[in-house]
């Protein structure tokens, strides 16, 4: 875990690729893409099914941890239509009643209304507003501080004086104006940043958060 100092608030950045805002008890994540494996599987492609597993009880001992109250999601909670991973959903959402569980709409997040009120969910369109932050799925314009997710943030890292290959990292990357959350699911790709472009590069390495740059 890493401690930054984030327009005025304490926020700590988690190897799990979470975001946890202490002040407000809340744990934001982006990009969980539940049900991906099953999505994949029904269409002939040979996908673990313990990769959502995985994805589910890192969530789980988070929470526990944290003692969260509230749980933002910055957009693509699901992956794609009904499947039975996503009907999954309804177990954890199950062991987890107490907690406020808030969903930013993403691109990927293309499931009936109802199903989304049997899950318990607040929606949000566009952005989450709590100041001094604005919660969304992709950069949008705000008078406030955007912390969003999508890109699946990540660098490509070579050790200086190093013959061995370069290697890729998700990362927190934070800009003037935003701060782009790694993808929480593991069974996501990454878009390569180019480091210049940012203002502060956070890796996730294994189970420690590093400041970059």
């Amino acid at each position: 875990m890493l401690t930054i100092d984030l327009q005025g608030e304490k926020i700590d950045l988690m190897p799990e690729r979470a975001l946890w805002w202490e002040r407000e008890k809340t744990l934001v994540v982006a990009d969980l893409h539940w049900g991906k494996t099953a999505h994949f599987r029904k269409n002939g492609i040979a996908i673990p099914a313990q990769s959502q597993n995985k994805d589910e009880v890192r969530l789980a001992q988070l929470l526990q941890r944290t003692k969260a109250e509230r749980l933002i999601i910055a957009g693509d909670l699901f992956h794609s239509r009904s499947n039975q991973q996503v009907d999954l959903f309804a177990h954890f959402r199950k062991y987890h009643q107490a907690l406020r569980i808030d969903l930013v709409i993403g691109n990927h997040d293309i499931l009936k209304q109802e199903d989304y009120e049997r899950f318990q969910l607040s929606l949000h369109d566009d952005c989450l507003t709590i100041d001094p932050f604005c919660i969304s799925h992709d950069n949008i314009s705000s008078t406030h501080f955007v912390i969003h997710g999508h890109i699946h943030p990540a660098l490509r890292i070579k050790s200086k004086g190093s013959n061995q290959a370069a290697f890729k990292l998700c990362c927190f990357a934070e800009q003037e104006n935003r701060m782009i959350l790694p993808a929480f699911g593991a069974f996501t790709g990454t878009h390569l940043l180019d480091a210049a472009d940012q203002k502060h590069v956070y890796l996730v390495a294994e189970d420690k958060v590093i400041q970059w740059k």
